[in-house]
């Protein structure tokens, strides 16, 4: 077969993704099995695959894809014979894979109950016969151009094994199933069905994971060449293995109420499978249903499984079996018939489909289960019940688990009774986790019987444990013998009553409790005793438990006891301190006469008897009552902890508040009680809190103030400095001892500043005043100093109090002020104001020292297209970026500013000759023209410098600045991109601006402006149907001016706004007559500059005010507007024009052609009229160019339902060539000439020339 190595290479990844399926197969079967098989399921697993590769390179391959022997088997090749070029190689590791898959199917269904032998044999059969036989009724042919088993040639499609894999490994698992029957305890008597537990629902749902991933080769790979088709084929697999895990997820949680993780994960493999017939020949939506069924019929299936006491281990029958079979026969239901390319409609396809379903039911279900049954009485395939229950692990592998191995230590455990055996835990295992948990229960259980058995034997007391009914001692501990002179078989069945002469044990209610007796010695001996008696139960029945403890060194210490409380006494009642004993209430148990005069200010009898019994919180401070409350209780609970000191708060009965500080110790007084008591010991120390209060005050004060404190002692040294000095100035506190007032400041101060300082000290005791105050760093900050003298009563100075107060952040705020009015924000250079003042003073310096000033005035080309493209940040930007380029430019004693927009100045200082500025500009405009690298992107940007020198072209400031803006303008006359010196020419030429200026602003004001009128034709019946308005000025004393002139200087000055609503007015006064002489009809358009239509103040607002004015409508007017105006800013002239319609004021497009708008944007225009420029009308009709420009423009705007005023028609022909296009109206000489409103009236009220 013809192949290419894209082809081999392809069928290689496919294949080593249909390998990496076993593993898949391997986790899932493992986790839904118990871990006591899992090494058997995991050893048929790998077997099987071994095994049915090998058969298939035998026979299988032969028998599957060899010639075929009339349609039914193949009959050669075995062994690989003639088996040679790459392609057939890598087609038969392909297809021996698919034969693994077949065999591994049945695996999962009968595990934990086949013997191993069994299965191998059984992997055999289904690789040697089952799966080559019906593979080769289905598939033989598929690596040649003509199909060669029966069911491929009646068209029989099986893409890639829904039924030829699935379906065969389903039938085998099936017929098995029925044969070796259900797993010991799956199904109770009564048919209700016993959930067995699994391993690791976890690495199951990897396994189904692992599954998916390889079935993108399973169905992929059968391309058998790398063909754009696989990405449909991939992409429906993964959408039926998603519809039929959701599906089945959803049928699951209905039926049980909760999402169960199987339902999930067969729901993948059943749609996997069922997509597997089809992937190639199906929509996306089809792949989805074909999947979901999937899913829901191996739910069904696998409930149906149940019922019929079908145990499949793993589900593998529902999903392979009920989808590989639903799979097959929508491929007749959902295949598109072009994809299938059998020729047969849809009931033939159908039929064969369903006879394919047939054909393997009866190969790989009829035909295994006949040798099964056979095979079943010869051999038994099942194990016995004994292996099942220990595991085929151990049984059929001797492997060791830790489940057997924890079972057999607590079976030799419980048969020993030896509490030290364990057993092995492996911390990485469930099971090995829970042996780890048993091992600690009996580390415990070990512990606590070794503990009993050591107290018992290690108690200082004698324990007996003795038969309640006749108190014949059973055992005892070693300590017995001793205590009692007895050796260990003289005590044992001794009657207790022998060793406690006298004892009377009563019934069981009042036989426990202790008690203390008198004991007797082997030597006749008596000693005091204390008994505990107690009753005990125990498997052998009731015991009875007693303890004796000798008491005779109790006796001695109580007898002490008694006599140390005398001497306490006497102590308690002479001492000076106040001492009360308190219980763990807070009551006064006892107090001496020394807390009554503390407390009530008298000692007598009464007092003592206010105090005892009573509480002591009336007479403790509310806010320190709860903090001694928890010292004494913690006092009494813990006799090691270490002594209690507080200070508290009392009140006295006359309302005074004092301070005590009280002393807390534990003390044991058995008159007073049996339970630890407090002692506390009291002392007045209230004129010691007071005097301590007073200081600590005011080192607080001096601590916590924001201002830095100093304290210098009689000699000028430093005594004592707060934190705020410390943080202020640097230093550490030891830094700062022993220096004096002129370390604190700057080195700038002399000698004689001190001396003033400390002559106004000596005099009026206080100066102060502004310092720059010296930190440890050297750096100097501004500081507000406050100095006073402290003297003591003789009048001697003691100290010098300095007191800073830092001007910093004042200082700074003036930088800060300063700086914003004198710099720019965008570019940290000199704004106007601070250019203004360094001109001025470099002027005057130039004026003593004799030398030249340069002053550069730049402007950047082309920022705004900058701006406007890229936006202001990027603007922004670039200003900063020229700015730096500007100072690299230049000296450092120069000064570089922004004076506005994207205008730059530069001041150059102490110049010789003039010609160094040359030098200087070149610079500056090569540094200006390197592309400037933004964040939104590269600009490139020129800039046009005009100079003038200090004292050549001016002596002021004022007159620099005015002549090096001329010289700027002057240059980019020159065309941008250079820089011209200020000359005489230039002079005069601003000065005839300047004039020029001033006339027109004065005729503005003036009315020495006035309007005329082209009149316009319709080309129809040459009837004027308007005119365009026109501005015309004439100078008193200069003659008419070009409107070329006068228009663009109004432009550049500003004075276009008052100009063009000067015309405005004029224009609907006229307008207005117009309509009073009945020709309110005609269109009378006004030409608008692009600043005006650009302007804030919306042009719509000015245009209804002053039409209104008139009493006219705004749609009697026709504004005109350049095409270049519009397109300079399209967004912002769109909005316009928008605003412009809504007020019905109608727009024409003037010099149509010129401009660089695409005729496609036109339509977007919001505009009525369209004026073709003159250009292309002069060469009309005999330059066909122009002919076929004027052709195109007339037709497009006509289409678009737009007006056509054609401009500059001066002949018949032109007026000819124009109405066969259809034009609207025509303007220029042969319609008339610019003239006035009269005439106008004249010839529209006369009918107009005539252009029929």
């Amino acid at each position: 077969m013809d192949s290419n190595v894209l082809d081999i290479l392809w069928i290689i990844v496919s294949a080593a993704l249909v390998l990496f399926m076993q593993a898949g197969f391997l986790c899932l079967e493992t986790g839904l099995t118990r871990s006591k098989n899992n090494i058997n399921v995991a050893m048929k697993n790998t077997v099987d695959f071994t095994v049915s590769m090998m058969a298939f390179w035998a026979t299988g391959f032969a028998l599957m894809f060899g010639g075929s022997w009339a349609g039914l088997v193949g009959a050669e090749g075995f062994f690989l014979r003639g088996v040679e070029t790459p392609m057939e190689m890598v087609f038969f590791l392909f297809q021996a894979l698919f034969c693994s898959t077949a065999v591994t199917v049945v695996s999962g269904a009968v595990a934990e109950r086949l013997s191993f032998a069994a299965y191998v044999g059984l992997s055999l059969l289904v690789a040697t016969l089952i799966y080559p036989v019906f593979g080769h009724w289905a598939w033989n042919g598929l690596d040649d151009p003509a199909m060669g088993g029966w069911l491929g040639k009646a068209g029989f499609v099986d893409w890639a094994g829904s039924s030829v894999v699935h379906s065969v490994g389903g039938w085998v698992a099936l017929a098995t199933l029925l044969i070796i029957g259900p797993r010991a305890g799956r199904f109770s008597a009564d048919g209700s069905v016993n959930d067995i537990s699994v391993a690791s629902l976890p690495l199951s749902a990897l396994g189904a994971l692992i599954l998916w991933f390889g079935w993108l080769g399973f169905n992929g790979g059968s391309t058998l060449s790398l063909t754009p088709d696989i990405a449909g084929i991939v992409a429906n697999t993964c959408l039926g293995a998603a519809a039929g895990s959701v599906l089945a997820l959803v049928i699951g949680w209905v039926r049980d109420g909760k999402p169960h993780v199987l339902p999930a994960i067969n729901g993948i493999l059943a749609g996997l499978v069922a997509v597997t017939a089809n992937c190639h020949a199906v929509s996306p939506g089809a792949a989805v249903v074909i999947g979901g069924l999937g899913g829901a019929v191996a739910m069904g299936l696998a409930s149906l499984l149940l019922r019929l006491r079908i145990d499949d281990a793993v589900g593998a029958v529902p999903v392979h079996l009920g989808g590989g079979i639903w799979g097959t026969v929508a491929v007749a239901l959902f295949g598109d018939p072009e994809s299938l390319g059998t020729g047969l409609g849809w009931t033939e396809q159908l039929e064969i489909q369903l006879t394919g379903v047939g054909a393997c039911f009866a190969v790989a279900f009829v035909l295994p289960l006949g040798l099964l049954f056979v095979l079943n009485r010869v051999y038994p395939l099942r194990v016995s019940p004994e292996v099942e229950h220990i595991g085929l692990n151990v049984a059929e592998h001797g492997a060791r688990t830790e489940t057997f191995d924890f079972f057999r230590v607590m079976e030799e455990q419980a048969m020993s009774g030896d509490l030290s055996l364990r057993v092995e835990a492996d911390p990485f295992t469930e099971t090995g986790q829970i042996a780890a948990r048993y091992n600690q229960v009996m580390d415990h259980l070990e512990t606590a019987v070794a503990r009993t058995r050591a107290i018992v034997s290690t108690s200082a007391d004698a324990i007996f444990v003795a038969d309640p009914a006749d108190h014949a001692i059973l055992s005892h501990n070693p300590v017995a013998e001793t205590l009692f002179g007895l050796a260990g078989s003289d005590l044992e069945g001794r009657p207790l009553d022998a060793l406690l002469p006298g004892l009377l044990i009563p019934g069981r209610d009042r036989a426990e409790g202790t008690r203390e007796v008198i004991a007797l010695r082997q030597d006749a001996s008596r000693f005091p005793a204390e008994l505990t008696l107690a009753r005990a139960a125990s498997p052998s029945g009731e015991l009875l438990i007693a303890t004796v403890r000798d008491i005779t060194e109790r006796r001695h210490a109580e007898s002490a006891l008694r006599e140390s409380e005398s001497r306490f006494r006497t102590i308690f009642n002479t001492a000076g301190l106040g001492m009360a004993v308190i219980d763990p209430e807070g009551r006064i148990l006892d107090a001496n006469p020394a807390l009554a005069r503390m407390l009530l200010g008298r000692v007598d009898e009464a007092s003592r008897a206010e105090m005892i019994g009573h509480d002591l919180g009336p007479r403790v401070h509310p806010a320190d009552f709860p903090t001694l409350n928890r010292a004494v209780r913690a006092k009494i609970a813990d006799p090691a902890s270490a002594e209690q000191k507080l200070d508290v708060r009392f009140r006295l009965p006359d309302g005074v508040t004092i301070w005590a500080l009280v002393v807390l110790n534990q003390i044991r007084l058995e008159r007073l009680s049996d339970q630890p008591l407090c002692i506390a010991i009291l002392e007045d120390i209230t004129e010691r809190n007071r005097t301590r209060e007073a200081l600590r005050l005011s080192a607080m004060v001096f601590e916590s103030t924001n201002e830095p404190i100093i304290v210098f002692n009689a000699g000028g040294q430093v005594e004592q400095v707060n934190q705020a000095l410390l943080k202020t100035l640097g230093y550490a506190a030891r830094e700062v001892r022993g220096l004096d007032l002129p370390q604190f400041c700057s080195v700038r101060y002399e000698r004689a500043f001190y001396e003033d300082v400390f002559r106004t000290l000596e005099q009026s005791g206080r100066w102060q005043g502004e310092v720059l105050a010296r930190c440890k760093s050297d750096e100097l900050i501004p500081v507000w100093m406050s100095l006073s003298e402290v003297r003591d009563g003789d009048g001697q100075r003691t100290n010098t109090i300095a007191v800073l107060s830092d001007l910093s952040e004042r200082k700074q705020r003036e930088e800060t002020v300063w700086r914003h009015a004198n710099f720019d924000q965008t570019t940290g250079l000199p704004n106007r104001r601070l250019f203004l003042d360094r001109l001025s003073r470099a002027v005057a310096q130039a004026a003593r020292s004799g030398e030249k000033v340069g002053l550069f005035f730049l402007d950047l080309d082309r920022f705004k297209a900058v701006n406007d493209t890229l936006g202001h940040r990027a603007g922004d930007a670039l200003l900063a970026e020229t700015a730096q380029r500007l100072i690299r430019g230049v000296r450092a004693s120069d000064t570089v500013a922004r004076i506005h927009g994207d205008e730059f100045t530069v001041i150059l200082q102490n110049l010789s000759r003039s010609d160094q500025l040359s030098v200087v500009a070149d610079t500056i405009i090569q540094m200006l023209a390197q592309p400037f690298n933004l964040p939104e992107g590269e600009a490139n940007i020129s800039t046009s410098i005009g100079i003038a020198v200090y004292p050549d072209d001016g002596t002021t400031p004022e007159d620099l600045l005015h002549h090096a803006d001329a010289a700027l303008y002057h240059a980019k006359e020159q065309g941008r991109a250079n820089y011209q010196f200020f000359t005489k020419e230039l002079n005069l030429r601003l000065a005839r601006r300047n004039a020029l200026e001033s006339d027109l602003r004065r005729a503005i004001g003036a009315g020495d402006l006035f309007v005329l009128y082209q009149p316009q034709a319709r080309i129809a019946d040459g009837m004027i149907a308007g005119a365009e308005a026109l501005v015309r000025w004439t100078r008193p004393n200069g003659g008419p001016v070009c409107p070329d002139e006068f228009i663009p200087l109004a432009e550049e000055t500003g004075l276009i706004h008052a100009l063009g609503e000067h015309v405005l007015a004029q224009v609907a006064a006229d307008m207005r007559d117009l309509a009073d002489q009945g020709l309110g009809h005609l269109d009378i358009a006004v030409n608008i500059s692009p600043r005006q239509f650009h302007a804030k103040l919306g042009l719509e607002d000015t245009i209804e005010r002053v039409l209104g004015e008139a009493g006219l409508s705004p749609s009697q007017l026709v504004v005109e507007i350049t095409e270049g105006g519009i397109m300079a800013d399209e967004e912002q002239s769109l909005a316009i024009l928008k605003r412009l319609a809504e007020h019905g004021i109608r727009v024409a497009l003037d010099d149509f052609g010129k401009g660089y708008s695409s005729l496609s944007r036109l339509k977007n225009l919001p505009i009525q009229a369209l004026k073709l420029d003159r250009e292309f009308i002069a060469g009309i009709p005999d330059d066909h160019r122009d002919c076929a420009l004027a052709t195109a423009m007339i037709r497009m705007a006509r289409d678009l339902s737009i007006e056509v005023v054609a401009e500059g028609v001066e002949t018949d022909a032109q007026l000819e060539f124009l109405k066969t296009l259809g034009c609207s109206k025509v303007q220029g000489y042969l319609i008339g000439r610019p003239t006035s409103l009269e005439h106008l009236i004249e010839l529209a009220q006369a009918g107009g020339a005539s252009t029929a």
